[in-house]
């Protein structure tokens, strides 16, 4: 609670600021990101919003989806901002411009290690969007409709619409705050969910095809490569999602989804349900995350790198 106040008094009282995220980011990076933005801009502050990637076109529909820069390492603010990043290195800002800058750190990955001058870090919070709307209502700083459906986006997209073990009672307190504050939820789930390209599910009907189970049903892994999206004129933007199928198969407790960004190099995607805890499995790939969600990266050939996430995951072969 204190940090909580601490943080809103700074919102408060100073007068620029950078907020940041993970590179790729997710529903809950992007929505925390924007609803600091737009209460900060609604108090008459100087801000500005910078990733290491460009949103993906998912987000598009939102009202402040072009402010959304580059990082450059170069805005003279003075307070910087990072939220759901649980390793600095993910949003992109280099120790000499961070050093002369107060850093606050608001996140919920049980793997941060608090780079922060300030670290609000709470692996409970169902979403980023939960502590930012703590920090705002703590503090008497107003919630407009806009920020509100920010703050809603947040909250759906890394609930899994409310679906996933890491839902509270407080996060549906949360949301019914933000509907009475206008959110529309269809507007937003439509967006998400019911908005995708052709080009999607020519992809997704690839991706589906080299679905294949181990350890009796347990492990579910699928792939995309490069030759995939050359071949359905895509990108890893369309991947959004594409895990959760694997996870979905009746009996599989592990879904997988290993993505070829470039030749060779992949990006391991991890979903896990009940009490099996991924982020454990995820450090050993140089990432982390969540107990039922969680990411890395592997450099291997595709067989070599599926064979090595499969070793990973023998315990759920000596759990039986």
């Amino acid at each position: 609670m204190e940090i909580k106040k601490k943080i809103g008094q700074i919102l408060k009282s100073r007068s620029s600021f950078l907020i940041v995220s993970h590179k790729n980011p997710d529903g809950d990076a992007i929505g925390s990101s924007l609803a600091l933005y737009r209460a900060l801009k609604e108090m008459g502050k100087e801000v500005y919003v910078e990733n290491p990637t460009k949103p993906a076109y998912t987000y598009d529909f939102l009202k402040d989806y072009e402010i959304i820069e580059p990082v450059s390492n170069s805005k003279d603010v003075e307070v910087v901002i990072s939220v759901d990043t649980a390793e600095i290195s993910r949003c992109g800002l280099s120790d000499g411009y961070v050093k002369d800058k107060l850093f606050i750190n608001i996140d919920h990955h049980k793997t941060n290690p608090g780079f922060g001058d300030i670290n609000l870090i709470e692996p409970e919070a169902s979403a980023v969007g939960c502590l930012v709307w703590d920090i705002l209502t703590i503090s008497n700083i107003p919630i407009s409709k806009a920020t509100a459906e920010y703050l809603y986006l947040s909250i759906l997209t890394d609930t899994g619409s409310f679906r996933y073990s890491s839902t509270k009672p407080k996060t549906f307190r949360i949301a019914a705050d933000l509907l009475e504050r206008g959110v529309e939820p269809w507007f937003v789930a439509s967006n998400i969910y019911e908005s995708e390209k052709l080009e999607t599910f020519k992809l997704l009907s690839l991706v589906l095809g080299t679905l294949e189970l181990f350890y009796d049903g347990r492990l579910a892994i699928a792939y995309v490569t490069q030759e995939m999206f050359r071949k359905t004129n895509t990108t890893a933007d369309n991947t959004e999602g594409f895990v959760n199928y694997a996870r979905s198969i009746r009996g599989v407790e592990v879904g997988i989804l290993l993505r070829e960004d470039e030749p060779d190099k992949f990006k391991i995607s991890i979903r896990s349900k009940g009490n099996i805890d991924v982020s454990d499995v995820a450090v050993h790939f140089n990432g982390g995350g969540h107990k039922n969600a969680a990411g890395g990266s592997i450099e291997a050939k595709l067989e070599d790198a599926k064979k090595k996430v499969i070793e990973a995951f023998s315990f759920l072969e000596n759990e039986k």
